[in-house]
């Protein structure tokens, strides 16, 4: 991946004793080695850290602005601030929750905008790359009938979160279609947990009252 920090002078690498993570680490002892080792100086880590998580990334942007290229440009500004700001992150395990953090604020600072201005909906090719971005976090396929399956999915998804507010929508991707702990998720949105589940709450119900008028 290419991106503007990559221009920019890389520190010289700061003594730390080095940790190597074992291949069965979990995922958050893989994220701190990889963190560690990239804010050190190493590029090669960060962009590990990118093929991590850019298929995530794009999926949940996609999935809270509903447009391709839009949600393109959200994962490319996202990455490089995380690089440049990397730095800053003092739980380096916590990576995953302080990188959605960036990627829903700018995916909400898009919604806004775009709620200003007339929107296109989505289209057939923003819905195959979403499956495609969204595969590189999980088991890739070449199935076809598969694939469309996929397709079908998100574009039920983005009917079904379309009249969701940005807020709701938000916890409701990340822990519907991303999985995440209410912690996490709570660290990504700077919120209480409590205040996580109850917008969650008010999510599944509008869902869910999306499902019933369409059934």
């Amino acid at each position: 991946m290419t991106h503007e920090k990559q221009d920019e002078a890389v520190p010289a690498p700061r003594p730390r004793p080095h940790h190597a993570a074992p291949p069965s680490a979990s995922s958050y002892d893989r994220d701190r080695y990889l963190v560690l080792r990239a804010q050190d100086g190493d590029i090669n880590a960060f962009e590990q850290l990118v093929e991590r998580y850019q298929g995530r990334l794009f999926r949940t942007a996609y999935m809270i602005v509903r447009n391709r290229h839009d949600s393109e440009d959200i994962v490319q500004e996202t990455l490089i601030q995380a690089w440049r700001s990397l730095h800053l992150v003092r739980e380096p395990a916590a990576f995953r929750s302080w990188l959605m953090r960036i990627c829903t604020n700018k995916a909400t600072s898009m919604t806004r905008k775009r709620q200003r201005r007339a929107t296109d909906p989505y289209d057939s090719e923003s819905l195959e790359t979403a499956s495609a971005m969204a595969g590189t976090t999980s088991s890739s396929t070449t199935d076809p009938a598969e694939s469309s399956e996929v397709n079908a999915q998100i574009e039920a998804l983005a009917d079904l979160l379309a009249s969701v507010r940005p807020e709701l929508r938000i916890v409701w991707v990340l822990r519907e279609v991303d999985d995440m702990s209410y912690e996490e998720i709570a660290q990504a949105l700077n919120l209480t947990e409590s205040t996580v589940r109850g917008r969650l709450a008010r999510a599944r119900a509008l869902v869910m009252r999306q499902m019933k008028e369409w059934s």
